[in-house]
């Protein structure tokens, strides 16, 4: 009996893991990266990761603002650390032969709710020059 439930656990394990898939990026498509999330686009030698959220300023949904606002995120681009926005400029950064640009951040900010810096994913585009 003992067998049969560490067996059972181990198969719920091994179910879970193979449904979670890793970003394989490529260059030319969109592809989104958790917070904190690194991968490598390994047909060019580049490493990518999501490192920090500077800003979130953006209007939430459901409030009147005079403005878009802004998000600031920190990308680092085999070992250079670059600096994209979703309104403001840079959007996209030129570096070393590509461009990258941030596509989007969600989630998208809403009233009187708090986005922890866990919760954030870019979409990002890498493209060759």
């Amino acid at each position: 009996m003992k067998q049969s439930i560490y067996y059972l656990g181990f198969l719920i394990l091994l179910s879970c893991n193979s449904s979670v898939s890793p970003v394989v990026p490529k260059i030319g498509e969109k592809f989104e990266l958790a917070f904190n999330q690194k991968v490598t686009i390994p047909s060019e030698d580049i490493e990518i990761e999501f490192s920090d959220v500077l800003e979130d300023s953006r209007c939430p949904e459901g409030a009147a603002c005079f403005w878009a606002g802004n998000a600031e995120i920190v990308a680092v681009f085999n070992d250079n650390e670059i600096h994209l926005n979703t309104y403001l400029e840079p959007k996209k950064v030129d570096l070393s032969g590509y461009n990258i640009a941030l596509i989007s951040l969600v989630p998208y900010p809403k009233i009187n709710q708090e986005i922890k810096k866990e919760e954030y994913t870019a979409t990002l585009l890498v493209t060759k020059n």
